[in-house]
């Protein structure tokens, strides 16, 4: 559940936050985002799917952003998807000076995830990394390799959910 749940919310907060969301994705994001933290802080597990639909709706329509695109090298390593998500996205709302940068925050660390580790090293992940224009366009930040190892930096060497 908690895997689902943050991806909802990543999705959510990185459609409202990307390059191509417009008043009716961003509407859309806006409210899944809404009801995902409120499900999640407050313990009331029956409004996620209705909270995962409305994000797959806004960011169906918008596309995601840095925090996915940061996720896939762990994922490659078989760390969940959405355990990825929690730091990555975390360190991309923080380098894209989300409005949804602290309460990402708040959602992640009430589900307990723990930091991320990354088998492989930074520069050679980024140059993974930076190819995923379908991500890194969207951003509403332009990102170089050097912006990306910055953050898989800290990912890996902070907890970035402290």
């Amino acid at each position: 559940m908690r895997n689902s749940a943050c991806d909802a919310a990543a999705q959510a907060s990185e459609g409202y936050d990307s390059k191509l969301a417009n008043p009716l994705t961003k509407l859309f994001c806006k409210e899944a985002f809404d009801i995902l933290e409120d499900a999640i802080i407050n313990d009331k597990p029956d409004l996620l799917p209705y909270g995962a639909m409305l994000s797959g709706i806004g960011f169906g329509n918008s596309s995601t952003t840095l925090g996915h695109a940061l996720s896939y090298v762990f994922s490659n390593e078989g760390v969940p998807h959405g355990y990825s998500l929690s730091s990555c996205t975390t360190v991309a709302h923080k380098f894209n000076n989300s409005v949804y940068y602290d309460r990402f925050k708040k959602i992640c660390q009430k589900l307990k995830f723990e930091p991320l580790k990354l088998n492989q090293p930074l520069d050679a992940a980024a140059d993974v990394i930076m190819p995923d224009r379908g991500h890194l366009d969207n951003n509403p930040i332009e990102v170089s390799k050097q912006d990306i190892a910055k953050c898989l930096d800290e990912i890996v060497n902070s907890n970035p959910l402290a």
